[in-house]
């Protein structure tokens, strides 16, 4: 990895060290060698404020004694407001004509950076009409992402927005085709969302193995799992998958509890009958996408405080009992959780609720589960097999049960062993 700045370097190869990737960087003027035996080496050139010239120059020796010292990938980091240097410090690498092209992709959704249609945003704002035009060393006064980096590198940019985006990984590879066969060794990419990236990644990988990866912490952070598959061991990185099926309050807040550790919630709302599997590709896809990258997934069906009075309100516009529109709700849980276990692995599967754990087995064909030990007071941790032979570990827990910080003790009791 090439920085402009220390503080990029360090911010950006921290998204390779939190997969457990020995990172080091290397401060400016210090050479990269074959015997730094670092799996990922962020080089700090120091060089965002520096004169053009000057700048190609120092990317351009890194580059050499990184190409020299056998690394195989590379990822440029940029500023997430676009100073620097950035279509210089890219012809500095793409001239040793070792990689196909560049795709650029600087957004940084969680920090309010933001790539629509072309226009880069910050906190929804042109960059232009930010205080980012004004700053002392590095003002930036181009708003549209691939129009800077064509006047700084003086060649043609292709660039993947709204439309690509929106239709998925064929339009993304096609466009892209397109551009490289346009002479384009540049492609910038819009990006307003996190699933963005995974969609992005996933779909230039199939183009090429050559690609110089550019961007800020923000594309950074999905690349070891889904490029590179330079991850821990598998066995230690397989998320956890919740199925919350309950709507007591009690369930709710130990839901929360696990969305402060960094959960990521989908929720699961069934809002009409007889409900069809198409209406939760949607809940499907963001699940696969959350845990492909990693993350431990909560589907729940009952998260915000008033789902009792929807499921009643639905109930009365479909003349369905209340019982009967939780049973409902049950097989939506249970055919996704069957649906995500066909296309991911996991760690463990929670299942809060007992209509909703029966429903869970029922779909993936589980006929016992296997009693192994208690994580927390009556939290079973079993082991079960599905139709299709797979093994998995499950956590059961009754709906109205337990502290708000059961769940968030028995996973990470479970982790340690």
């Amino acid at each position: 990895m090439i920085a402009d700045d220390l503080t990029g370097a360090n911010d950006t190869g921290l998204q390779f060290a939190r997969n457990g990737l020995s990172t080091e960087v290397i401060l400016e003027g210090n050479s990269i060698t074959s015997s730094t035996g670092k799996v990922v080496v962020v080089a700090d050139t120091n060089s965002r404020a520096l004169p053009a010239e000057e700048a190609y120059r120092k990317v351009n020796q890194v580059a050499k004694q990184a190409q020299a010292a056998g690394f195989s990938h590379f990822y440029k980091k940029i500023d997430s407001t676009l100073r620097g240097n950035i279509g210089v410090e890219l012809n500095a690498i793409l001239d040793l004509e070792i990689h196909d092209f560049a795709f650029v992709m600087p957004a940084f959704p969680k920090n309010g950076r933001t790539t629509v249609g072309g226009h880069h945003l910050l906190q929804g704002v042109p960059l232009a009409a930010t205080e980012i035009a004004c700053d002392p060393k590095c003002p930036v006064h181009e708003t549209i992402l691939p129009a800077l980096l064509a006047a700084q590198s003086g060649g043609k940019v292709g660039h993947i927005g709204i439309k690509e985006i929106c239709q998925g990984e064929e339009a993304i590879i096609a466009a892209i085709r397109g551009y490289l066969a346009e002479g384009c060794r540049i492609v910038s990419c819009d990006a307003w969302q996190e699933d963005h990236f995974p969609i992005a990644i996933q779909a230039v990988s199939k183009i090429s193995e050559r690609v110089l990866w550019v961007g800020s912490a923000g594309l950074a952070e999905y690349i070891p799992q889904l490029l590179l598959g330079l991850s821990k061991k598998a066995e230690k990185k397989k998320p956890v998958l919740v199925i919350a099926g309950s709507i007591s309050s009690v369930t709710r807040e130990q839901v929360k509890r696990l969305l402060d550790k960094n959960y990521v919630l989908v929720e699961v709302i069934v809002s009409s009958f007889p409900w069809q599997k198409a209406h939760f590709d949607s809940c499907l896809r963001h699940a696969l996408i959350h845990l492909a990258n990693g993350k431990n997934v909560v589907l729940a069906s009952g998260y915000q405080e008033d789902a009792l009075e929807q499921a009643k309100s639905i109930g009365a516009k479909y003349g369905m009992p209340l019982a009967k529109i939780s049973e409902s709700v049950s097989e939506v849980l249970g055919w996704l959780g069957s649906a995500i276990l066909a296309k991911q692995e996991i760690s463990c599967m929670v299942l809060t609720g007992g209509d909703t754990a029966a429903a869970v087995c029922q779909a993936l064909g589980v006929t016992g589960i296997r009693i192994l030990e208690e994580l927390a007071p009556a939290m079973p941790l079993g082991e079960m097999e599905t139709a299709t032979g797979k093994t998995i570990h499950v956590l059961t827990k009754a709906g109205a049960f337990g502290t708000p910080d059961v769940l968030v003790k028995a996973l990470e009791q479970m982790q340690r062993r």
